[in-house]
Formats: C-alpha cells, structure tokens, sequence
C-alpha cells in the first residue's frame, strides 16, 4: 500500500471530522507534500498544500504560501509534525480539532481568519421530499445567478455535475426563485451547498424545501449528508438546526500573519 493510501485509509476512521483532508487529497494529491508520521501504534499526518493551486484558497488568502491540514491519534506525535512545517512561510491552518489549535498557538501568533461549522443528519432520520422542488443533473443556466450569489462560477458547476451532482430548485413562472447543489465530498459523503434564494421570495420557506429534498435524496442514494456552513450565516444556520441536523465538526482558518485584508 502506497503512503497515499495509508494516509486516506487513516483518516477515513473519522470520515466526517476529516472530510476537508480527504478531498484535498483526493483533488490535489499531485501538488500537495504529504507527511506521514507512525510510531508504536500512532500516526500523525500532515498535508501542505500550495495555496495558489486551490483557487478559493488564492482569492482568500493571497498573501498565504502554504495551506496547513494535519491530524494525529496522539499529541505525542505533534511536536514531529510541528518540525516538518516549512520555515519561515505565511501559513493558513485549516484545524477540524480544537486541540490542534491550542498546540500550535504554543508556537505561533495564530490569528483566526474564519470558522465553518458541519452538520449532518441523525440516524435514521427521514426528510419531506417537496415535490415543487425540480431535480437536475446536467447544470442548468437559468441557475447562473443563484450561484454567482454564493461566488460559484459556471466552470466550477461543471466540474461538480460532471462528478454527478444534481440540483433542487424552485420556480416561479418559469423563473427560479430558490436553489441548492448536492455533490460528491468524499466517498459516502455528499455535500449540501449553493443554497441560494432571491431577496423576493424569501420568508417562504424555499430554502428549507431545497435543502430538505436534497438530504432526502442523498440519503436514498445511501449516502451521507454533509451541510457547510460559515459560523456567521445565521440564517443558514437556523435553516440547518429547524430541519434536524445536528453539528459534527467545528473546521477553523488560522493565519501565523496578519492578513492585509479579509475576503469573507
């Protein structure tokens, strides 16, 4: 088995937690330095990835040259991780554990850039397919203004349809008026996102019908949900937790510099 392989198979014991590791890899494999550290019965990996070949990451962070992931089965196994960080670089962590945090703020003058919280579903829970909610799973242009309001490119669409992703939306007259994508994550994991709805018809519960019909549908396909969400959308939020899901992970960006500006 290759490091590649061992890497993924460590962090799929915890597929949720480390879902942004895992699709890192699986999409950047070729640009990222992997690390994989093993000692008596413990790991730690840590993944750098170059923060230009990510284009979210480029338009964010700028002024970054490393994108830090890392995970371990004991803090033992920090202070070797620690020591394979490049130096002096301006790095961004991106930390699904609170303890990874607190041990490298030991080292580093951390400044939090942004925190995303996941939610997923309880077991066997079941969502109410709205049958005004009209699938699609080629990438339908009438939609290119809903996503440009949560900054989705047409490129970037079709590149998510053409791994499988489908769309719910709802319209008016023939207009859509509110949308969400599903798309592959990793593996069994399948991501709920692009919710968007025009200012017009908001307060009427489209956003919840989308977002219901598409976990309903992930979960028949026998996958999955995962919903993403920065901590300050508190519609997006209220959204999640009123339909049932529950939050599993806490993801946080930490800067080792000060960031000249912030793209949130």
């Amino acid at each position: 088995m290759n490091p590649i392989d061992i890497i993924q198979e460590k962090l799929r014991e915890n597929p949720l937690k480390n879902v942004s590791l895992l699709k890192m890899l699986s999409s950047f494999h070729s640009s990222m330095t992997t690390h994989l550290i093993e000692e008596d019965d413990n790991w730690g990996i840590l993944l750098l990835l170059p923060a230009a070949a990510y284009s979210y990451d480029h338009r964010t962070y700028p002024e970054a040259d490393y994108i830090v992931f890392m995970d371990y089965s004991s803090p033992k196994l920090f202070p070797a991780l620690f020591g394979l960080l490049p130096y002096p670089s301006h790095l961004v962590f991106k930390l699904q554990d609170e303890q990874y945090m607190l041990a490298l703020a030991n080292h580093f003058d951390l400044h939090k850039a942004r925190v995303f919280f996941s939610y997923t579903t309880t077991e066997a829970a079941q969502f109410l397919r709205d049958e005004q909610a009209v699938r699609s799973d080629v990438p339908d242009e009438r939609l290119i203004p809903l996503w440009a309001g949560n900054h989705y490119t047409w490129e970037e669409m079709g590149d998510y349809f053409r791994e499988g992703a489908f769309s719910l939306s709802i319209f008016e007259a023939g207009v859509p008026v509110s949308t969400c994508l599903a798309f592959k994550n990793e593996e069994q994991i399948w991501e709920i996102g692009a919710v968007y709805t025009i200012e017009s018809a908001r307060g009427k519960g489209y956003a919840r019908s989308v977002v219901s019909s598409a976990l309903q549908e992930v979960l028949e396909q026998g996958n999955l949900p995962r919903y993403h969400v920065l901590e300050t959308n508190l519609p997006s939020i209220r959204l999640a937790e009123s339909i049932g899901l529950v939050r599993c992970v806490t993801l946080g960006h930490w800067t080792n510099y000060k960031q000249s500006f912030t793209n949130r």
